[in-house]
């Protein structure tokens, strides 16, 4: 019995000791939080790959230590393929560098204006990859610029980019991040094609890459700038405002919007979406594909200029109606302009592919012809849950 305590003790001891044997230092490795993809210029290796790294001793400034520099550093390199780009940054990365705490890819426009299909392929293809990493555009200008960026409200620009993406979806619905493993799925899918959010610089100047724009009480800053709308893989179109929006609530991804519509003229009245459903359906009617969505918006009025009296039933209901109207023409507007550009960012196709499988298997090789003209209604139901505090507008006399 004594033996068989001694042994348990002996197996304890060497799972604790095991457990500590690759223990390493910070100080010791290249934490990589950020990757960066650019074209080169250079035809012979077209990737511009930028590895941002935490600087520990950046980090620690505000310990009683002290610091040197700023939190992060960024590193760049070319090459011909991203698995070489990740291999030849020990030229210049002074320590082993690991991608474990990778937490976002940033690809510039002109390299995705040329496609992202083979980008993801190594990410997709590595036994150590992960894909639950959101992935934006650089737009107008490059990953290396975008990823340069010190801000004074986070502490890396890694983290800067998620913090407003994630606080856009949550507030006002423009975009919604979306992980690698989605974009390699719709990559692959024959039935939706690509969208992602854009992000750019917002004042670029000389200081935005030094600790000079921590300084500035209107610093360059990140900025959440449109829906980036793709065809076979190849950026081909920017949505803006209210047209970027129009995807999210059609895909089911705003969680809370200001809807600002006008009521007269010079007048608007702003709702706050605080319940948001939608239902893409399919259908096929003489041997063509038929699409209707439902889109459920319940809200409460929370500012207007409007002067009508809001404690009057039959009012709501016509100012819901005025607003389904509104929504209806945002969104058949840029379901248009994806029929126009013949890029399904909807999923019409997926749905299809679920209803009608036959049909979708004799017609998915046709299906950006059959998308571009197919015919599409929408049923939009308001519901106004609430007017606030007050009932009337303020009147000034």
């Amino acid at each position: 019995m004594k033996n068989y305590l001694s042994l348990l003790w002996i197996t304890a001891l060497c799972l604790c000791v095991s457990g500590c044997s690759n223990y390493r230092e910070l100080n010791q490795i290249g934490v990589i939080i950020g990757l960066g993809i650019d074209e080169n210029k250079n035809s012979e290796e077209p990737y511009k790959v930028t590895y941002q790294i935490i600087n520990p001793s950046g980090l620690s400034q505000g310990s009683s230590s002290g610091g040197q520099g700023l939190p992060v550093i960024n590193y760049t390199v070319t090459a011909k393929s991203l698995v070489e780009a990740l291999k030849k940054a020990s030229v210049v990365i002074p320590r082993e560098h690991i991608t474990s705490h990778l937490s976002l890819i940033v690809v510039g426009e002109k390299l995705a204006r040329n496609g992202l299909s083979l980008l993801f392929d190594a990410l997709d293809r590595g036994k150590q990859a992960r894909t639950s990493i959101p992935v934006f555009i650089a737009r107008d200008g490059t990953a290396e610029k975008l990823l340069g960026v010190i801000e004074p409200f986070e502490v890396t620009p890694v983290k800067s980019i998620l913090s407003t993406t994630q606080n856009n979806q949550k507030m006002y619905g423009i975009v919604s991040n979306v992980q690698a493993y989605e974009v390699i799925s719709m990559l692959l899918s024959e039935g939706k094609d690509l969208s992602l959010p854009g992000i750019n610089i917002n004042k670029p100047s000389q200081q935005s890459e030094e600790a000079g724009n921590l300084e500035n009480t209107s610093p360059s800053a990140m900025q959440v700038k449109g829906l980036a709308m793709f065809r076979k893989g190849k950026l081909v179109r920017w949505l803006d405002g209210d047209e970027a929006r129009s995807v999210q609530l059609v895909t089911s991804e705003v969680k809370s919007t200001a809807l600002v519509f006008p009521c007269n003229i010079n007048e608007n009245i702003t709702v706050t979406a605080t319940g948001i459903k939608s239902e893409i359906k399919t259908k096929i009617r003489r041997g063509q594909p038929f699409i209707h969505t439902d889109l459920n918006v319940m809200g409460e009025i929370t500012e207007t200029s409007c002067q009508k009296d809001l404690s009057n039933p039959k009012v709501l209901k016509e100012l819901e109606k005025e607003i389904q109207n509104e929504l209806q023409k945002e969104i058949k507007k840029t379901i248009s302009i994806a029929q126009k550009e013949k890029a399904d960012i909807f999923g019409f196709g997926d749905s299809l592919s679920r209803t009608n499988p036959s049909y979708w298997r004799q017609h998915k090789q046709n299906w950006e012809s059959l998308f571009s003209s197919a015919k599409v209604s929408m049923n939009v139901n308001v519901t106004i849950v609430n007017t606030g505090m007050r009932t009337n507008p303020y009147e000034v006399n």
